[in-house]
């Protein structure tokens, strides 16, 4: 999804997040509030991230890039 697209969907309340592994296993997010990817949380290991991502992802507003 470019960056525009994101901006769409944020617009109608939406907030995307996406995992990352540097320099940590981490969740990044973007919403209304926040243009640029900010990071969400952090973890020790991709397995604990990979868990919190699917319990974040059974919210209806929150989607995955």
């Amino acid at each position: 999804m470019n960056k525009r697209s994101q901006l769409k969907v944020i617009a109608y309340g939406f907030t995307i997040i996406r995992s990352d592994d540097q320099p940590s296993p981490r969740i990044k997010f973007i919403d209304k509030g926040h243009h640029d990817w900010k990071t969400l949380e952090a973890f020790e290991t991709k397995a604990a991230r990979d868990r919190r991502m699917a319990l974040l992802l059974e919210n209806a507003q929150i989607i995955e890039d």
